[in-house]
């Protein structure tokens, strides 16, 4: 009886112990996995935008309304992207954005974003591009 009373005394801190060891862990894995998560929901995003872009290109838009475009689909992403708008003939000619020639000429958007992360455990400075390219259709 004396030796199990004694036993449990000095068992009793390797509870607490043992979970200021595992809990760094945890917290690491569960904030990884959220960074993680909001990192490529960010990728996937500039890649969207730039669809977005070069779709109101297609349709004849302005470089105006296609950056506001593109901008506007990235709403909720942290940051402010930067987006660069070019049109080249299908024989590899740079041409413009809303001129009368642009039917059938290809218009390229590409998206750039400085990605910081909201922890900055993980991704203190990443860049991620989305790039997209459409034939102007009028």
């Amino acid at each position: 009886m004396v030796t199990q009373n004694l036993r449990r005394w000095r068992d009793r801190g390797a509870a607490a112990v043992e979970f200021a060891l595992v809990v760094p862990a945890l917290i690491a894995l569960i904030f990884g996995s959220i960074e993680f998560g909001l990192a490529v929901q960010a990728r996937t995003m500039v890649g969207n935008s730039a669809r977005e872009g070069v779709r109101v290109a297609s349709l004849g838009g302005s470089v105006a309304d296609i950056t506001t475009s593109a901008k506007q689909a990235m709403a909720g992403v942290s940051g402010v992207p930067t987006v660069v708008v070019t049109c080249a003939t299908p024989g590899g000619v740079t041409c413009t954005i809303g001129g009368s020639d642009a039917p059938g000429n290809i218009a390229t958007v590409v998206v750039t974003l400085q990605y910081k992360g909201i922890t900055g455990m993980f991704f203190t400075n990443a860049t991620l591009t989305g790039t997209s390219n459409m034939r102007i259709e009028g």
